[in-house]
């Protein structure tokens, strides 16, 4: 009996583990790096995988912006295998196989692409920071060999290979040689699912070359110009908007439960078109309901870190699951059962900002789900309708001004024409959509955003001070300008019409929502009497929704038990809304956690001059099989 007990609790740790792995293994992973003097790196990938059944291939999805760089890649080739090549705004992909073939056991793969990242726009140093193995493999990588060839000597005291989940510092598990300009290296124990290798180099300023921006000169528009532009950009912006950019009328009917079985960080998206963290946030108290988790109150007399929510991991979260509700849990938790809140604090934003972008990916027209009309085409009309306006006033006012009129600047004319148009197109543009987005949706968090109006709003006003005020344009006319460009950015800010599918959604999530408003008191018993965990089910929706405390007062007088999945919570008799109270105290507590940010001289991640960490570099991304 005691050998049988040992055999069962081996099983089921081989059993767990494989389950983990999706459908392959990769074997091992080799990369080449060739880094050329102008900051772009001919890569080539060597992947070696192990299909435990029949996949047609893998795929393979690499990051296009870091920080505030958008990296270029070309040259793209897949050797021996069927390949297609597809791109959005943050990421290149590459689908490798053959859709009407399958594979299984061994494959290599190798995979090549020139990668050029170009200037750094850091005047004070340039640097080689860099995901050798990004942090969105969702499998095991059992060994990683890289070979690094930099284009000019380097201080090797700076060197650094960092491994682990996004945001860890690990470089006990990266061994590595200097030759010359030469790095190789390899990984001393296998890479988890969704786990990095990143190398971080700081290098002195200049080591780059031949990588400064180049300016492309463009027609200026001079045809046209004074009071009919002005009007004219004003009714082609209001036509567009009449035409396509008006939502349809609504008719929600009630709805009882969450339509299409969505999780609350959807229910989120559809609501307001955004994502943020609180919605994500959610996502706790919706595992904990399904019974991945529970959550741990500190005890009374608890100080300082020990003061801190606890989180429980109960069972893996299933396959069946949403991509992005796998990668949060599997990085909440990694390979530990228990997570203190507390921990999470300045460790776990990155997490929560790809989480976000995945919930948005979750909805994208490439899924199927897209529940917005593409505004990228209407962006770009707005944005140049507005530009037009001030591109003309500005020409005028620089042709009639002498040479050197803003604070004796004798900088091209074009460059000068070219900048002030920008930076007041961007200062109208944004004050303009965010004033009428806070109007229309009465949501404070849109007044944040008239920060980053100020900054081409001063610059701007240099031109206002020393081109308009001295009478070089008139006064009149300047503020015709300012008008019509205000009112294509009110018409671009209104114009989010939905797709059917959305519009369909839309209507269920409100009449959803209605209903937790305003539930008849005799329907909520019937929906308690045959579901008696309905009250919490709904719970995680309420919350996204900014409806907790009116959704706990509808179960006044109901007879509700206490959750198995929260603990420590202390009371005599067990009431709703004194619960949800509770939980909410703790779950503003978790959101500020997760979302919290170091502090401003580290708040855009790592850099190579700390040393990096795992996934804070360019490149990278990751991949799986299809």
């Amino acid at each position: 009996m005691k050998y049988l007990t040992i055999l069962s609790i081996i099983f089921i740790c081989l059993f767990s583990s494989l389950a983990a792995e999706e459908f392959f293994v990769i074997d091992n992973y080799e990369i080449d790096v060739n880094a050329r003097e102008d900051n772009s790196y001919q890569i080539t990938e060597t992947i070696n995988v192990t299909f435990r059944s029949e996949r047609h291939g893998i795929f393979r999805e690499i990051p296009l912006t870091y920080k505030e760089l958008t990296a270029r890649i070309s040259g793209i080739s897949v050797k021996g295998h069927k390949s297609k090549v597809s791109r959005s705004s943050e990421y290149l992909s590459i689908l490798i196989g053959h859709p009407d073939r399958y594979v299984n056991g061994k494959q290599t793969y190798t995979i090549k692409y020139l990668f050029k990242l170009g200037n750094d726009r850091d005047p004070e140093m340039d640097e080689f920071y860099f995901n050798l193995i990004g942090a969105q493999w969702d499998t095991v990588i059992e060994n990683a060999s890289f070979r690094i060839s930099m284009p000019f000597s380097f201080d090797e005291s700076k060197l650094n290979f960092t491994s682990g989940s996004s945001g860890s510092k690990n470089n006990k598990n990266v061994e590595w040689t200097v030759n010359g300009t030469e790095i190789k290296g390899r990984i001393k124990q296998p890479l988890n699912n969704y786990e990095a290798l990143t190398v971080a180099l700081p290098l002195p300023e200049g080591y780059w070359i031949g990588v400064q921006k180049q300016i492309h000169r463009m027609n200026i528009f001079f045809n046209v110009t004074g009071y009919p532009l002005y009007i004219l950009v004003i009714l082609i912006a209001l036509i567009l908007w009449y035409s396509k950019g008006r939502e349809n009328k609504l008719f929600p009917s009630v709805e009882f439960y969450p339509p299409e079985d969505m999780t609350p960080a959807e229910i989120g998206y559809v609501i307001d078109g955004k994502v943020d963290s609180y919605d994500v946030t959610s996502l706790i108290i919706y595992w904990a309901q399904k019974g991945y988790l529970e959550i741990e109150n500190p005890e009374p007399e608890a100080k300082g870190k020990n003061k801190s929510l606890t989180l429980i991991k109960k069972e893996n979260i299933p396959e069946s699951a949403r991509k992005y509700e796998k990668y949060m849990f599997n990085q909440l938790f990694g390979s530990k059962e228990r997570v203190r809140v507390s921990d999470l604090e300045y460790s776990f934003y990155n997490i929560m900002h790809q989480t976000i972008s995945d919930v948005e990916t979750f909805f994208s027209k490439k899924s199927g789900r897209q529940i917005f009309e593409k505004r990228g085409f209407f962006a770009f009309v707005a944005i140049l309708l507005a530009f037009l306006p001030a591109l003309s006033i500005v020409a005028e006012g620089f042709l009639k001004a002498p040479q050197g009129a803003i604070m004796g600047a004798n900088a091209p004319a074009l460059v000068m024409v070219l900048s002030f148009s920008v930076l007041l197109t961007a200062a109208i543009v944004v004050i303009g959509s965010v004033l009428t987005k806070f109007i229309v949706n009465k949501k404070r968090d849109y007044l944040i955003y008239l920060f980053f109006a100020l900054i081409p709003a001063s610059f701007s006003s240099v031109f206002v001070l020393f081109i308009v005020i001295p009478g070089y344009v008139n006064i009149i006319k300047f503020v015709s300008v300012l008008f019509s460009m205000a009112i294509v950015s009110v018409f671009f800010a209104i114009m989010s019409k939905r797709t059917e599918y959305g519009d369909k959604l839309l209507e269920k999530v409100l009449g959803f929502r209605k209903f937790i408003e305003e539930a008849e008191k005799s329907k909520l018993e019937s929906l308690f009497e045959s579901d008696p965990s309905y009250f919490y089910n709904i719970l995680p929706y309420a919350i996204v929704l900014r409806l907790t405390n009116i959704w706990a007062s509808h179960f006044k007088g109901l007879e509700l038990q206490p959750p198995q999945w929260y603990r420590g919570y202390g009371y005599d008799r067990f009431r709703a809304d004194s619960f949800t109270r509770d939980l909410s105290s703790n779950f503003n507590s978790m959101n500020s956690a997760f979302k919290s940010t170091p502090s401003s001289s580290s708040s855009s991640g790592s850099s190579s001059s700390s040393g990096g960490s795992s996934g804070g570099g360019a490149g990278g991304g990751g991949g799986g099989s299809w």
